[in-house]
């Protein structure tokens, strides 16, 4: 996923958290919330309960990849957070790609 797309400042999360509706399954969250801009940008949240660094960080890899692939089908003027349950450690890349794109189809986020 390109560094335009990434949600950075702790003031866009808390923007997202605040003021955003939510969806969820098994292992994952989808806060949203509709922005002013036209900028679609997505950001990704796994807390030590997940486990150690490297299995965060594999975590968020995975998600960044598997949301990549529908953000040219999403709607640009929202903000997204995705956070992490603590059963997806042991989910390989396609349930995780699943559960994404079941997120975003059940929050009706396709454009």
């Amino acid at each position: 996923m390109k560094a335009v797309y990434r949600l950075k400042s702790s003031r866009e999360f808390a923007h997202t958290y605040k003021n955003g509706k939510s969806v969820a399954c098994k292992n994952l969250v989808l806060v949203y919330v509709r922005t002013g801009s036209d900028k679609l940008k997505a950001g990704f949240s796994v807390s030590k309960k997940i486990g150690k660094s490297v299995v965060r960080n594999k975590v968020k890899r995975r998600l960044r990849e598997a949301l990549s692939k529908h953000i040219p089908r999403l709607k640009q003027d929202y903000y997204y957070v995705f956070i992490a349950r603590k059963g997806i450690a042991e989910d390989d890349y396609k349930a995780i790609a699943d559960s994404v794109a079941y997120l975003l189809k059940k929050a009706n986020l396709f454009s």
